[in-house]
């Protein structure tokens, strides 16, 4: 394991003014103190933080500390790479779109010492709505799923309803029998708080980290109902749980459940959403999270920044590896990076008309940080969009993989506006936009979701509102083209 960089601690690059290191040190502290932040590594934290300060502070010892340091080799493996829909804005009265998408690539395959193993926390919605055939869906893809974790992987299986219960506690899956049966004598009633699932299942894993195990945690949701007066408190657990490393994704089951909040909360802890469609699905979905999981190099990629005024940010959605909205306040967490993997974020920004004739105009500018996996630091990355702008600017075409993604993502914006439209009791309107979307996912060739498209222009002409299962198949449908060609979600 390399040695610490107190540098790369503090978030800062080696040539950092003393009046940087004071100011890095001043805001770590106050987030990560002991009396602040619950979180079970935020003391650990907090002493690095004030040693990496105490050290480089003082020009004897930041002088000497300077020799034992090693060239810079992580940086080495990163690459970023950002494109923009175009190079000069034009100066214009009006107000004007510019997309800007960002690659993070990890260049480099791991070792297999790299590579972690799992602790996966199942958290299973078992409330009276889940009778039948939505938990019998359930547990024969866990089952599944089970088959293709390896032996050093953990597993934990927690069941909620009004309250929860740990089924299965932390087991390596060398122990398949007993873990297999015990799921099968899963059984459901009672209502649905789901506050109570993820604070037991977050407790979980906490459990088998603090007893020294080092582990990629990774906590699912699955439910198929509304949780009810808990919702803040969800938030605010999977916030804290995120600045302790665990991951989190949600299945939503059936249709009666919660989007928006959960797409919050999905967005907040680094991982999305998925609309179960069929037993396939939920396996599918499993299955790609798996596969990457023992692969994570860094967590809690974040973006912190601030922006010009005249440029708003109007959208942020990543792309990879967990498709998803992204909440527009900084610090924007791009979620996580994996070895020999990309992570990739989609921004739109509206630009006020300019006030001269030229110049630069800093759309968001900031710095890219996260925790890395196998050393006790932490990725330090500037990183800024910005643009001149001019008079007639010379005409270009934006690049390629840039023009897919935007073309894609307007119809994303497409069906959110009918959605919008439709809430707002404008049916023509909105079920207009739903035919217009329809007609660009034929020329695209999603011939199965232009037919949901169209079935649901119909129901809402009837009846004045979206179904629930047609609103979410359009959704989460339309969400999937965002990814990028060839790895487009099954449904």
């Amino acid at each position: 394991m390399m040695e610490r960089n107190y540098y790369q601690i503090l978030g800062l690059p080696r040539d950092a003014l003393p009046e940087e290191l004071r100011s890095a040190y001043f805001a770590y502290a106050k987030k990560l103190h002991p009396d602040a932040n619950p979180a079970s590594n935020a003391q650990d934290k907090f002493i690095s933080v004030k040693q990496a300060y105490e050290t480089l502070i003082d020009p004897e010892k930041r002088s000497a500390y300077d020799i034992t340091l090693a060239p810079d080799r992580i940086a080495d493996s990163i690459s970023l790479e950002i494109q923009y829909s175009r190079s000069v804005l034009p100066v214009i009265d009006e107000n004007q779109l510019v997309y800007v998408m960002v690659d993070l690539v990890h260049t480099v395959d791991p070792a297999p010492t790299m590579l972690l193993p799992a602790h996966l926390c199942l958290v299973i919605d078992v409330s009276n709505s889940m009778k039948g055939e939505r938990l019998d869906m359930i547990k024969a893809s866990i089952f599944k799923l089970l088959k293709i974790l390896n032996p050093q992987d953990h597993i934990t299986i927690v069941a909620f309803s009004d309250r929860a219960e740990v089924i299965v506690p932390a087991k390596q899956i060398r122990d398949l029998p007993q873990i297999e049966q015990r799921i099968r004598l899963l059984n459901p009633g009672g209502g649905t708080e789901i506050y109570q699932g993820l604070e037991t299942g977050v407790r979980q894993l906490q459990l088998l980290e603090r007893s020294g195990v080092m582990q990629v945690r990774h906590l699912i949701l699955f439910t198929d109902g509304h949780t009810y007066g808990d919702e803040a408190r969800c938030i605010e657990l999977t916030k804290q749980a995120k600045e302790d490393g665990i991951i989190f994704n949600v299945l939503g089951i059936g249709h009666e459940w919660n989007d928006k909040f959960l797409d919050q909360l999905a967005g907040f802890g680094g991982g999305n959403v998925t609309f179960v469609t069929s037993p396939g699905n939920i396996a599918h979905s499993i299955e790609q999270k798996i596969k990457i999981l023992s692969s994570l190099f860094a967590r809690n990629i974040t973006f912190d920044f601030s922006k010009d005024r005249g440029a708003e940010l109007r959208y942020a959605f990543r792309l990879v590896p967990d498709t998803g909205p992204l909440p527009l306040k900084s610090p924007i967490n791009f979620g996580n990076l994996y070895y020999g993997r990309k992570t990739s974020v989609l921004f739109e920004f509206i630009v006020s008309g300019m006030k001269t004739a030229s110049g630069r105009l800093n759309l968001a500018k900031g710095t890219l940080t996260g925790d890395l996996m196998f050393h006790n630091n932490a990725i330090h990355y500037p990183l800024s969009f910005h643009r001149p702008f001019a008079i007639s600017p010379e005409p270009e075409a934006p690049p390629p993989a840039l023009v897919e993604a935007m073309a894609r993502l307007t119809l994303y914006r497409l069906q959110e506006r009918a959605r919008s439209e439709v809430e707002e009791g404008q049916i023509t309107k909105g079920t207009k936009h739903l035919q217009h979307l329809a007609t660009h996912l034929l020329a695209s060739g999603q011939r199965e979701l232009a037919r949901a498209v169209l079935v649901e222009a119909e129901h809402i002409k009837q009846n004045h509102s979206f179904s629930k299962e047609g609103d979410k198949r359009i959704k989460y449908g339309t969400r999937a083209l965002l990814l990028p060609s060839g790895l487009e979600q099954k449904t």
